[in-house]
């Protein structure tokens, strides 16, 4: 037989179970045994139904590998118990969303694989389901072409709902004929979906939902490449996208870099996704992480995640798609930073170590550049709107720092009213992004508004003009230094009149990082530079703040602007996480460092140094103003070096009575006065 996913390796599979693959089986074997204390309701339960699916899936496959009775007869109550709804779904997009395509998904799996072990009415009632709910669920991704997921291209609901429609059709094809032109809908989607996703393999959405719908990307290409002969696994997009996981992941391994919406920092991993793209690409760095979730972070990931249905459930995907052949590779030869074009996304590491420190940075048009040029010309030809932004931030020049295993600037991570101030931004007289208007004219308390956010449609992004875009002006590594700028002046309010809004954060690799804001403007402002963490800054001296956060610190040398006000606030975000589960909430709250220039100006420069610090660990950097008429700067005294760090915004620097072009410089000496590395930009 040739089933769908395992293909013609049944016995293959059952001669693995009892060697190369035992410890899989076991993983699929415990999770059947949750099901059979789980009391399923006769109705639709007021929540998601994404976990009955997968529990079909992973019950069917222990069958198909066992041919234990007991399993075939959970495998039938989850099943029909699903069938015997009246519809798929509740309260949001019933009959024709996530809930309804996931259990398209796993159910069509179970009726590929099981349905020569189903009684004839059995067999037919499953079909009779399964077909009711591929044609609602087709057929308004056809009516509503142009203004749904169906044209989303660059979104989780587009791909899951395609996939699972995908994945029962192939089940069905000769059972039901119209299945056909499913097929060919959802081939046509996913043939726009790969050429229009980044060649990096970078997810605006985030790491978690990134988790959330790698699963059914890998479907549908193993899915297209067996029936199609179109292999979607030789793109560039699936090639790379592992290490866009694999560079967003905290030191620990354990925890996320959670841009986007990242509903907790234990929602990303996918041991089943790292197993398959190991197979796929003999990615022996894939196989390394996936072996380290399933033998160390599992049940926390399982237990603490906020994605549905979550890790537990993918056991049968885990089973099929390891491959022992492939050999476990660490990432340390891998190089310690990473840069992602399409969404401006800087990954630095000082190490590999789990205490190692970590700097993440991003700046891009929203959704990224291929998603922003891409739909604006869809949008244009066609009267579409496929820029389904709602799980883009406004965090456009933002950064995340962690330390030792400590976060010390953080992202909110979930928050549908997206703002700029509540990431680690400039907001200038209090204003973000031009997008922010949205929210004057109406709030997500009323359920339409609701409603239409969580399709997609009303969202900070709605009405922002084609040319309001970040992006990264320079990127550089190498000579001893890391330097990125993100220039977002387009993104502010037009009649702010900005003409420059460049962060630079340079990193001169010897534990701090330089965070340089040029700001200018046609109109005076009051400039606010915000920082976020987990625990309240505290004053340490006039210019130095300490944020003290279990195993490190981070001081904050505040230094420019000369005339400064500094301001300690905190901010509490209270979301739920999705209208079908209305009391699940997410609370987190933000403490801010907030700096503003005393008075308005038209242009100004924040200058502040990051030094982060392990427990009990002295600040051993020694920092001092550098002033003069025509330029500023700073100095910059560690252990064994003097880094001198000079700005001017009129373009020319002055050192050692030498006239240099740039905005900026960086010279480190040693301790004698010679000249280690310099940059100039």
């Amino acid at each position: 037989m040739d089933y769908l996913l395992i293909d013609k390796n049944l016995d293959k599979l059952k001669k693995e179970i009892t060697g190369k693959k035992q410890d899989n089986f076991i993983r699929l074997i415990e999770q059947c045994r949750l099901y059979e204390i789980e009391k399923l309701p006769s109705k639709h339960p007021p929540t998601s139904t994404t976990f009955m699916g997968m529990a079909a899936a992973n019950l069917s496959l222990a069958y198909l590998l066992t041919e234990q009775e007991h399993y075939l007869d959970e495998a039938k109550r989850w099943i029909f118990t699903a069938v015997n709804y009246n519809s798929w779904g509740y309260r949001f997009l019933v009959d024709v969303d996530l809930s309804a395509s996931w259990l398209l998904y796993g159910l069509g799996l179970s009726y590929d694989w099981i349905k020569e072990y189903l009684t004839a009415e059995e067999k037919k009632e499953l079909l009779d389901k399964l077909i009711i709910q591929g044609d609602k669920i087709y057929n308004y991704g056809e009516i509503n072409r142009g203004n749904c997921w169906s044209t989303d291209y660059f979104q989780n609901h587009n791909w899951i709902n395609y996939t699972g429609l995908l994945t029962t059709a192939y089940a069905i094809k000769d059972d039901y004929k119209e299945s056909y032109k499913w097929i060919e809908t959802v081939k046509d989607n996913f043939n726009r979906v790969f050429e229009f996703m980044p060649e990096d393999g970078s997810n605006y959405e985030g790491t978690a939902y990134w988790r959330f719908s790698i699963n059914f990307f890998l479907t549908s290409a193993d899915l297209i490449r067996k029936f199609e002969n179109i292999d979607y696994f030789d793109t560039d997009f699936l090639r790379n996208t592992f290490y866009f996981r694999l560079y967003q992941s905290a030191p620990n391994w354990e925890e996320n870099i959670n841009f986007g919406d990242v509903h907790d920092r234990r929602s990303s991993h996918s041991i089943c996704a790292y197993y398959k793209i190991a197979s796929e690409y003999n990615n022996g760095h894939a196989q390394w992480l996936g072996d380290l979730v399933k033998e160390k972070f599992l049940f926390r990931e399982a237990y603490e995640s906020k994605i549905f249905p979550g890790i537990l459930p993918e056991a049968f995907l885990e089973l099929i798609w390891y491959d022992s052949a492939v050999k476990s590779k660490s990432p340390n030869s891998l190089p310690l930073n990473k840069y992602f074009e399409d969404l401006g996304l800087l990954s630095m590491r000082s190490s590999w170590a789990e205490n190692a420190t970590h700097l993440s940075f991003k700046s891009s048009p929203a959704g990224g550049h291929k998603q922003w040029g891409i739909s604006w010309k869809l949008d244009e030809e066609y009267g579409w709107r496929t820029r389904s932004l709602t799980h883009s931030h406004v965090d456009f020049n933002n950064f995340i720092l962690i330390h030792n295993g400590s976060t010390l600037v953080m992202d909110e991570g979930f928050n549908r009213t997206s703002k700029a101030e509540v990431h680690n931004l400039i907001t200038v007289d209090g204003t973000g992004c031009v997008g922010e208007k949205i929210w004057d004219e109406g709030e997500l308390s009323d359920p339409a508004l609701l409603d239409l956010n969580s399709k997609g449609i009303y969202n900070v992004w709605k009405n922002v003009p084609k040319d309001a875009i970040s992006n990264v002006e320079d990127y550089s590594s190498g000579g001893g230094y890391t330097h990125i700028v993100g220039e977002s002046s387009k993104m502010y309010y037009p009649e702010m009149e900005l003409t420059r809004n460049a962060r630079h954060i340079i990193n001169s690799e010897f534990g701090y990082f330089i965070i340089f804001d040029d700001l200018r403007s046609k109109m005076e402002h009051i400039y606010t530079w915000n920082i976020h963490s987990e625990k309240f800054a505290k004053k340490l001296e006039n210019n130095k703040y300490g944020i003290f956060n279990g195993n490190a610190s981070l001081i904050i040398h505040t230094l420019f602007p000369e005339n400064s006000t500094k301001n300690i606030d905190e901010t509490i975000i209270e979301e739920i996480m999705t209208p079908q589960r209305p009391n699940d909430k997410r609370i987190i709250s933000l403490k801010t460092l907030k700096i503003e220039n005393s008075k308005k100006e038209n242009n100004t420069s924040f200058v502040n140094v990051l030094v982060p610090n392990d427990l009990f660990e002295k600040d051993e950097v020694y920092i001092n103003k550098i002033e003069s008429d025509k330029q500023s700067g700073v100095e910059i005294q560690g252990r064994n070096h003097v880094e001198i760090f000079l700005f001017s915004i009129d373009g020319t620097i002055n050192h050692k009575g030498e006239e240099i072009e740039g905005t900026w410089m960086s010279i480190v000496e040693d301790l004698n006065g010679k000249t280690i590395k310099k940059k100039i930009y």
